[in-house]
């Protein structure tokens, strides 16, 4: 049927939206005299009651899930997953800013490179499980100079990462844990 912006009415006068609306939200009737004697509204009344009455009982019956509906929805949900624990996400008023754990490790690895004794690090973002939006540790392995005395090198870097990482990024650091890989003669 064709939705039209004029009213249907009845021979009667009686617009057509108004007794759908009465069957439908059981509402009393606007006019109960002109109702219960008109022959064009009672009809009209029966014909809703009967129409709304299949309406009813379709919808009390259990929906058929397709077959590969519910595969659909996983995949799509571990796509989702994926997405959200390969990043960090920072809200915004006006937006959201998502920062893949790969720049991040790339980083905490120029800013622990960037302490004097540090010859090479590596960093890698560990998602806290469950994930935490904003949060996450990382794992850094370095390479650092012979002399410095190594507990002072990784406290600097621990402190230098801890107060550079929240400024440039947005992501706050629960836990840096530092594995000295190798030491490394500085050629003079």
């Amino acid at each position: 049927m064709a939705m039209t912006a004029e009213h249907e009415q009845l021979p009667c006068g009686v617009e057509l939206e108004a007794l759908v609306i009465q069957v439908t939200d059981s509402q009393p009737p606007v006019e109960p005299a002109h109702q219960n004697n008109c022959p064009y509204c009672q009809s009209a009344l029966r014909g809703l009651r009967q129409g709304w009455g299949t309406v009813q009982s379709l919808t009390r019956e259990p929906v058929p899930i397709p077959p590969r509906l519910t595969a659909q929805i996983m995949a799509r949900v571990r796509t989702l997953a994926r997405y959200v624990v390969d990043s960090i996400l920072l809200g915004h008023p006006r937006g959201e800013t998502r920062i893949s754990r790969t720049v991040l490790g790339q980083v905490i690895q120029r800013i622990a490179c960037s302490v004097p004794g540090v010859v090479f690090a590596s960093a890698k973002p560990i998602p806290h499980d469950p994930p935490e939006p904003a949060r996450l540790s990382v794992a850094i392995r370095l390479v650092v100079a012979f002399g410095p005395a190594i507990e002072t090198l990784t406290h600097t870097v621990r402190h230098v990462i801890d107060r550079r990482v929240p400024t440039l990024t947005g992501a706050q650091l629960s836990r840096i844990d530092i594995t000295i890989e190798d030491i490394a003669e500085l050629a003079d």
